[in-house]
């Protein structure tokens, strides 16, 4: 395994407002930044992941706080592989999450559609899920394995909503419409 290079924010926040700290930890977990201890942050270093650490900082000192980047080597292979790891684990995690919510949002609107309920609802949702499914992959840097089962699930849960729709129309628009 060739050495793994990082970039490594770590932060001082004011306590108050604490609008801040939440702010900035939204930040860092869109980026899919790993918390190594106390508020040192972790990516795999590139020219995005600098830069995106770099507009972090400014904005962190702009508000009173302070920020220091840092680019660093594991010492060790074994490093290397645990922290890779811990990005697979924390990505598996939120995949399982976002397949778990296509189901539910599918199995949900297969009940209601019993009951007489339209699937554009659920159809809306599970566009929001595509969107939260194509976030995930930009900041899964080390394609974590659970990434092909979350796929699955939210291209099944839409394609088995999209059927039921197609085969049962809406019995509410079709009195609408005079049939």
């Amino acid at each position: 395994m060739a050495r793994a290079s990082w970039v490594l924010l770590s932060s001082r926040l004011p306590r108050e407002p604490s609008r801040l700290r939440l702010a900035v930890w939204r930040r860092l977990r869109r980026l899919g930044a790993v918390l190594l201890h106390d508020a040192v942050w972790v990516l795999p270093a590139d020219a995005a992941t600098r830069e995106a650490f770099e507009w972090l900082a400014e904005e962190i000192e702009e508000q009173g706080g302070t920020a220091f980047i840092w680019e660093a080597a594991g010492l060790s292979p074994e490093q290397d592989r645990a922290v890779i790891e811990r990005f697979r684990r924390e990505a598996d995690a939120r995949y399982a999450e976002i397949g778990g919510s296509a189901r539910a949002i599918r199995d949900a609107a297969l009940r209601n559609r019993r009951r007489g309920s339209a699937p554009a609802p659920a159809l809306r949702q599970l566009r929001g899920l595509e969107r939260a499914l194509r976030l995930e992959r930009r900041r899964d840097h080390f394609k974590a394995p659970g990434r092909a089962a979350a796929t699955v699930a939210v291209s099944a849960a839409s394609a088995d909503l999209e059927q039921q729709s197609a085969a049962f129309p809406d019995p509410r628009r079709a009195r609408a419409l005079g049939d």
